[in-house]
């Protein structure tokens, strides 16, 4: 963008510059040096498309490249938010079934304890 204004600025001065050299022409007629001026004018406005279409056309592809790399941070993300969701699920099933045995091992430990209370062989 800055390149285009650099351009484009130093297009407008050598327009101005060429302008006031051919102000400055003598003999020629007021219609030549008014087919002169239209002319570099012309070639100015041309200049300027071009640079303008190329700076549009830059502007394009960044847009897409940085729509494009969005798009696939997006998917990573989701990605990742799914691995991260299995990896919970994963993680809460065996806090269950460490819980669930925990319980057993405490139950099972407190018949034991009553048993040996109680005087009778765990053993048999």
């Amino acid at each position: 963008m800055m390149t285009t204004i650099f351009f484009s600025q130093k297009g407008a001065q050598k327009l101005r510059d060429q302008t006031e050299e051919v102000d400055s022409l003598e003999g020629y007629s007021k219609r030549e040096i008014l087919v002169l001026k239209e002319q570099m004018h012309k070639s100015y406005e041309e200049q300027l498309k071009r640079i303008t279409e190329m700076v549009e056309v830059k502007l394009r592809e960044t847009t897409m490249k940085l729509e494009r790399q969005l798009a696939e941070e997006q998917a990573a993300r989701l990605k990742a938010e799914e691995i991260a969701q299995r990896a919970q699920l994963a993680s809460n099933d065996e806090i269950r079934k460490l819980r669930e045995n925990l319980e057993r091992a405490q139950r099972e430990t407190e018949e034991l304890r009553k048993r040996a209370e109680s005087g009778k062989c765990a053993i048999l």
